[in-house]
Parts: C-alpha cells; sequence; structure tokens
C-alpha cells in the first residue's frame, strides 16, 4: 500500500512537470509563429549586468537582438561574447517571466538596403562583445549592434544618447563602472551610447502581438 502511494505521488510529479512544460512549449510556439525576419526582441535579467542597466536605464530591458530566418527557422542575432546567433526559443527562455517583447517597424525599407543591412550583420559574426560600451565597431553590445543594422538599412531607430544621460551613481552601476573603466572620472562622459531601452522606445516601431 505504501509502495503504491509513493507511486502515485511520484506519477503526479511526473504528470505535474510535464504539463507544465507542454504549456511552456506551446506559449513559445504561439509566440514565435507571430515574429518575422527583422524584428527586433528584448529580454530582461538581473544576470550579471543585468541589474546595473536595469539600474541606470529605469527600464526593465537588459538585452536585445535581431530576428532572421535561417535553414527556415526563426533564430536571434545577438551581441553576447562573441556576436553569434541563438534560436528563438532559447533566447525566450533566458528572460524573465513576461518580460519578453518583440518590436517591429512600422514602415518597410528597399531590398537593397535590407540585403545591404543583412550582410553587414552575417559579417558581425564572431565580433567581441563590447564589455565598455563604446561606440566604434571594434567590438559591438546588444543594442549597437541592432542600431547599427537597422542604420545599414536607413533607418535611425533613435538619437543615441551619452553615458551622462544615464544614472550612473546608482550603486550598482558603479561596481560595473568600477571593474570595466577603473573609476567613474575615466569614463568617456560624451560617449554615444544606446540601450536596450531607447530602442524600445522608438517611435519608428510599434509592438508585436505575441498572445
Amino acid at each position: 500500500m505504501v509502495a503504491v502511494m509513493k507511486f502515485t505521488s511520484l506519477f503526479r510529479r511526473v504528470f505535474i512537470a510535464w504539463v507544465t512544460w507542454y504549456a511552456l512549449t506551446l506559449a513559445q510556439a504561439a509566440e514565435t509563429s507571430r515574429l518575422q525576419e527583422g524584428d527586433i526582441v528584448f529580454s530582461s535579467s538581473k544576470r550579471g549586468q543585468g541589474e546595473a542597466i536595469i539600474a541606470a536605464t529605469g527600464s526593465p530591458y537588459t538585452h536585445c537582438g535581431i530576428v532572421f530566418e535561417k535553414d527556415g527557422k526563426m533564430m536571434v542575432l545577438e551581441a553576447v561574447q562573441p556576436v553569434g546567433i541563438v534560436s528563438l526559443e532559447r533566447f525566450i527562455s533566458l528572460s524573465e517571466p513576461g518580460t519578453f517583447t518583440a518590436k517591429r517597424l512600422k514602415t518597410t525599407v528597399t531590398p537593397a538596403l535590407y540585403q545591404k543591412a543583412r550582410t553587414w550583420a552575417q559579417q558581425q559574426m564572431g565580433r567581441n562583445y563590447d564589455a565598455r560600451f563604446l561606440w566604434d565597431d571594434t567590438n559591438l553590445y546588444c543594442s549597437e549592434l541592432v542600431w547599427k543594422i537597422y542604420q545599414k538599412a536607413g533607418v535611425e531607430l533613435c538619437t543615441p544618447r551619452k553615458f551622462r544621460d544615464y544614472d550612473l551613481e546608482k550603486p550598482a552601476v558603479k561596481k560595473i563602472i568600477q571593474q570595466r573603466f577603473g573609476g567613474m572620472d575615466r569614463v568617456p562622459m560624451d560617449e554615444k551610447v544606446v540601450a536596450p531601452s531607447d530602442i524600445a522606445g522608438s517611435t519608428m516601431l510599434m509592438e508585436v502581438p505575441l498572445n
């Protein structure tokens, strides 16, 4: 009798876990089916530098990438270490629950400009991540990559800001600055910067319904 009860309890836990996994799989499938190449996807996480980005920008968005199709499957090009691709499902799974967002350009670009942007984007594969958020193309960070891909297509999603425009006095931000610059006095305050939140707030984009 005890053995039967233990088996029943184990079966119940396994069944609940399977139902949860299946529901998440269906939800992700619904989300990905509505996306198309060129869409910009945003996620939020407090892992790593995420907490500092949230503190500096006042926005939950800490990462972004751009959707493109490869071999019939939707993937995401993102600037991590190094710049590379990840499945859309994987991108979604790394975001805090309920924070994944996708946006799409309201207008269209010419085929020639579209191809120019796509070619440039592919050429960035393998480039190192820019942990200091500098504007040159030697290394790239996530929102810089997305912004510059669209720029190649003739679209400036938003006006770049400067370091001084963000809240750099929060403890989490100051910690990152100390680690990467060696102190606040070494931060290039007038350097151009684009955060994921800046792109998410672009008036040139519309939100893609996911539900």
